[in-house]
């Protein structure tokens, strides 16, 4: 089906590495090799606890991760010596060393989700955004991605109608318009170094669901096509900056707006002054409806979200 569709206009070259026959351990070597090449990975998998062997790259290299999932709930299920499709991101979480900076889970559902898990999640000051929020302002899901080193997209999270080969498939969900918008911002992100499509079942065999997977990962394809620098974020010769005082914290709330691609940056001070040394401060993407809402008093859920994971 992929095959099938016309090629990007902004051509990339793109290797095609066939189906994976080895076990899940040696994946993540397999990937990482394939990163050390410069390459981008992208996984097409049906199992979603695959999401664990691309975090393990990441830890493998010691690098500090964002991790975006679009799924219908969390699954956050009870941690044994089993790594499944219940309790994948129980492990993510409880991997030790533990290299998870940032968490988002988008287009979940909340009559889906576990009260408790999503109080955890709340708790670690991780990015949700229900399925209304996303249905209410897509343009929320770009900031976010743009923030993630990788991501997985369960097609679970897509409607029954237009995706009846999820392998969790229900009459709610993201619209095919919405999922292919979203993993186009994957693609167009200048940090996202790999990804992971998932979430069929082979049994499901239809004519909808494979056509719905070419076109996603046709555009994730093209929105790498179309990456565009955002130079040195706060430079004042690509940006215009922002500024707004709060009553809530003591610092000012500093904005960023790229001249030429028009999107938004905030920076996010590390409130830990210890034995004198400067504050440090923390680039995160943000949007416009953000700067909004701290020009009326308030913070950001990111910026308060990033502050408390830097103290």
């Amino acid at each position: 089906a992929f095959y099938k569709l016309y090629f990007p206009e902004n051509r990339i070259k793109i290797a095609d590495t066939g189906h994976y026959v080895g076990t899940n351990e040696e994946l993540g070597e397999v990937l990482l090799r394939i990163k050390e090449f410069g390459s981008i990975p992208f996984v097409i998998s049906p199992e979603q606890s695959t999401s664990y062997q691309l975090y393990k790259i990441y830890c493998l290299r010691e690098d500090t991760v964002n991790f975006v999932s679009v799924d219908e709930k969390p699954d956050l299920g009870e941690h044994n010596d089993l790594c499944g499709e219940e309790n994948w991101l129980t492990h993510i979480i409880g991997h030790t060393p533990n290299y998870l900076f940032n968490y988002s889970l988008m287009g979940f559902q909340q009559y889906l989700s576990n009260t408790n898990q999503i109080k955890a999640l709340q708790d670690f000051h991780f990015d949700l955004l229900r399925l209304g929020q996303i249905r209410n302002n897509i343009g929320s899901t770009e900031p976010i991605l743009r923030n993630a080193d990788f991501f997985c997209f369960d097609i679970s999270s897509v409607r029954a109608s237009d995706c009846p080969g999820a392998f969790k498939s229900g009459p709610n969900g993201l619209y095919a318009e919405e999922a292919c918008q979203i993993i186009r911002y994957a693609g167009l992100s200048n940090k996202v170094s790999s990804g992971l499509l998932c979430g069929w079942s082979s049994s499901l065999l239809d004519s909808i669901t494979p056509q719905l997977l070419a076109q996603l990962i046709w555009h994730f394809v093209e929105g790498l096509s179309n990456r565009t620098s955002d130079g040195k974020v706060g430079n004042e010769n690509e940006y215009t900056i922002y500024k707004v005082s709060s009553t809530e914290v003591e610092e000012e709330l500093v904005f960023f707006k790229n001249n030429r691609n028009g999107r938004w940056w905030m920076n996010v001070p590390s409130h830990n002054r210890s034995h004198g040394k400067p504050i440090r401060y923390h680039m995160v993407p943000c949007n416009y409806e953000d700067y909004q809402q701290a020009m009326k008093g308030e913070i950001p859920d990111t910026w308060w979200n990033t502050y408390q994971k830097l103290s």
